[in-house]
């Protein structure tokens, strides 16, 4: 039984966590976002990990640092001698030293070394591409710059983003299974810096239009669907 970190906050990672769980690995601890004000009424939430774990009653740590960077943070992981630390869309950088405890693994929403940074699919789908994917990769300091283990290719031609999400999100899962599983059998492939492109988080006013040319608004509303939507 392989003993696992999860770091992950949003329901894309959920996904990845309970895939895990299903597949009988430990998970000793998991690593999540603050719970956040939300609504009109700005009641504080969980993040959608966290209340996975916590509406199934798992005997899982939880935590949520405010800094991966924080001494004891650090002590406990090294305490738990963790085999591997998998990382789904958690919103923090991983630092150095906990870089070192074990194999950090990161499940990243596009094909590397396309699309690095926070918003992969709707950048794939702004700029109309019919193939992208998701990919395993090693976690180094930097933004997503690790060789990449294994990845896995789907064509999103024509789909809104949350339906990419929900698709890609049971590929990362599966996937995620995959490369611990086969882990010391895989030869990490170094990313071809040539090829790098990045990409920023989405903020409300991206989805803004002019009423030009049909084909940009057409990939703005599949992009920006539901959130923030085009105006």
């Amino acid at each position: 039984m392989k003993n696992i970190i999860f770091m992950g906050t949003p329901s894309y990672a959920t996904c990845i966590l309970e895939e895990l769980i299903k597949e009988g690995f430990n998970i000793q601890a998991l690593f999540t976002q603050s719970d956040k004000p939300v609504g009109r009424k700005q009641i504080l939430t969980p993040s959608d990990t966290k209340k996975f774990i916590l509406e199934n009653n798992f005997d899982i740590k939880i935590y949520t640092p405010k800094s991966l960077k924080d001494e004891n943070i650090i002590k406990d992981i090294k305490d738990l001698k963790p085999d591997f630390i998998v990382v789904a869309a958690y919103g923090k950088i991983l630092p150095k030293e906990i870089l070192n405890i074990a194999p950090c693994i990161n499940l990243h929403a596009s094909l590397l070394p396309k699309y690095r940074g926070a918003s992969p699919i709707q950048s794939a789908i702004l700029n109309a591409d019919k193939i992208s994917g998701v990919c395993s990769m090693l976690m180094e300091e930097g933004l997503d710059g690790g060789a990449v283990l294994e990845s896995v290719e789907f064509n999103i031609e024509g789909k809104k983003s949350n339906e990419i999400f929900d698709i890609f999100s049971n590929l990362a899962a599966k996937l995620c299974v995959s490369t611990l599983n086969n882990f010391y059998k895989i030869t990490p492939k170094i990313q071809d810096e040539s090829k790098v492109s990045f990409c920023k988080k989405i903020k409300k006013e991206d989805g803004l239009i002019e009423l030009n040319e049909a084909s940009v608004i057409y990939q703005k509303f599949l992009a920006f669907y539901p959130w923030p939507g085009i105006f």
